[in-house]
């Protein structure tokens, strides 16, 4: 791999508005990293956090009627790093394990998800990332 974590990364994508969903990954496909998914429901998404190799993950904090904990608690207990995406204002929802997890509210700059991607992703190959410290 390059110097560069971020290229040829594996980016799981759990986001439940499909055209925001594609304009993420097309962006992510830009920036050569490689989506997996998009996936918009919970349980789907919990299969993938189990079951497919990534290097991060990008996560909507609710999708459709559903908080996103559950695909959560499988990233950390993989040891994945990830940041919320959220919409809304239910930051005071967040257990206090994902507090420290960084988060973009929308609308934000694609730019500055990439930057926290590439920040997660150093993180992660230093191993510094072990108990989802990411302040």
């Amino acid at each position: 791999m390059s110097s560069d974590p971020c290229l040829g990364a594996r980016i799981l994508v759990v986001e439940d508005s499909q055209l925001f969903a594609e304009v993420l990954c097309e962006y992510l496909r830009d920036q050569q990293l490689v989506p997996i998914g998009p996936v918009g429901r919970v349980e789907t998404a919990c299969s993938l956090a189990r079951e497919s190799e990534m290097d991060a993950a990008i996560v909507d904090l609710k999708l459709a009627d559903r908080f996103s904990f559950p695909v959560c608690s499988i990233l950390v207990e993989r040891r994945i790093p990830f940041l919320f995406l959220t919409g809304y204002g239910e930051l005071s929802v967040i257990p206090t394990e994902y507090r420290s997890v960084p988060l973009l509210s929308k609308p934000f700059q694609l730019d500055k998800m990439r930057e926290l991607l590439r920040v997660l992703l150093v993180q992660r190959s230093a191993g510094q990332n072990r108990r989802l410290s990411f302040s």
